[in-house]
């Protein structure tokens, strides 16, 4: 239940620069990846959904970018298909970000569950006829700065580059196709996370753009690849 599909290590603080590098069978190298961090405590500040439906519209992240972050809140990742693991995977930021699978029973809330207040369908006589299922992770920003994240068993961070003499596996930039998250935690004095997420290019500062889908409302500045 806490294995992890695969480790991996930042190179980068930049999330277009950064590389991801897998060490395959090295065992120094599987040493060195940190630890699984488990479920934190406590009530959560934030709610990021992963792989809902919601107005028959499948949403991988929702939402896909949160900028009103402080230090200290615990946010918490929901995965609406619990039958199918997902993996809070950080690509990025001040501190690491490695959840276990997110899949039933892990931190499992059912349909009867007496903590379950969703309703996705509505009886004739009003009553709910039917919830939602979810497991949970939370997880609690003790240091400002800006997060991008993945569901590493939903795709992987960037162009994929295999050494062709050791093997290596290497990960570059970001493939748009990829669903990516981003958190911000502020400073202390509430800065930091000016032009970090965005509903349009206008939002954005310098070279940056303002990159998201169709069915996201809110995106996140990155520079384009080119």
């Amino acid at each position: 239940m806490f294995r992890r599909a695969r480790p991996f290590a930042v190179i980068g603080a930049s999330l277009l620069v950064s590389a991801i590098v897998w060490q395959g069978c090295d065992s120094a190298g599987l040493r060195e990846a940190p630890l699984v961090q488990f479920s934190e405590s406590g009530n959560p500040a934030w709610k990021i959904n992963i792989n809902r439906v919601v107005d028959g519209v499948f949403r991988s992240y929702m939402p896909r970018c949160i900028d009103s972050v402080d230090v200290g809140d615990v946010v918490e990742f929901r995965n609406y298909m619990p039958d199918i693991p997902a993996n809070v995977t950080g690509i990025a930021g001040p501190a690491a970000l490695y959840s276990p699978n997110l899949q039933a029973p892990y931190n499992f809330i059912g349909e009867d569950d007496s903590r379950n207040t969703i309703c996705i369908e509505v009886g004739e006589d009003g009553s709910c006829v039917r919830r939602p299922q979810w497991s949970f992770w939370r997880t609690r920003f003790d240091v400002s700065g800006v997060y991008d994240w993945i569901d590493t068993n939903s795709g992987e961070p960037g162009r994929k580059v295999v050494d062709p003499y050791y093997g290596t596996v290497t990960f570059v930039g970001v493939d748009p196709n990829t669903p990516f998250g981003t958190i911000c935690v502020n400073e202390a004095d509430g800065s930091g996370c000016d032009s970090v997420c965005c509903s349009s290019d206008s939002d954005c500062a310098g070279d940056t753009v303002c990159v998201r889908s169709k069915v996201d409302a809110v995106g996140r500045c990155l520079t384009p690849s080119g």
